[in-house]
């Protein structure tokens, strides 16, 4: 960073200006997309993932698998396999554990999630814009099902997170 940004404060510590910080909380709070693949997916950003993650388990790393369903995103093998069978660095998607393996793992889930967001994401909710209202319906009940989820767990803990310009009734 160039001296127009950063200065000293007397103990000689160098930290960013009131101007410098501002103008990276507006870039950091920029809506974004994600790109996977080279695709891009429209409202699919860093915000809208940790609240579906939050939605899943409580962003709950160590959560581990029950009835099928594993790690922070609670992913099932079949979406897994959708999402095009993401694997951690150096491991074979043949091997029985993989799915466990990167299901468990923040950045292999974060991914998958990714991956089939790309792939199944659609406008549910039939209001003309695919965003994380879309996504969380897709994640939660499966690509093929844009079913309500506000009478869930997972819609009462997404109604509490979702992304700010989501804000608004279910549709």
């Amino acid at each position: 960073m160039g001296s127009t940004t950063m200065t000293r404060n007397p103990s000689g510590q160098r930290f960013l200006t009131c101007a410098a910080a501002a103008a990276l909380l507006l870039i950091a709070s920029w809506p974004s997309m994600t790109t996977t693949a080279g695709r891009y997916v429209s409202n699919l950003n860093v915000n809208c993932m940790r609240c579906l993650c939050y939605a899943s388990t409580l962003c709950n790393a160590t959560v581990g698998c029950s009835r099928g369903y594993c790690g922070p995103y609670y992913l099932y093998r079949d979406y897994w396999k959708e999402a095009g069978q993401l694997v951690l660095p150096d491991d074979d998607p043949d091997r029985d554990q993989a799915f466990v393996d990167c299901a468990s793992n923040m950045e292999c889930a974060q991914k998958v999630v990714e991956n089939y967001m790309v792939k199944w994401g659609k406008d549910c909710n039939k209001d003309g814009v695919t965003d994380c209202d879309d996504y969380a319906r897709i994640h939660f009940n499966g690509r093929e099902d844009c079913s309500a989820i506000e009478n869930t767990n997972f819609g009462r803990r997404y109604e509490t997170c979702r992304p700010v310009n989501n804000r608004g009734k279910f549709n």
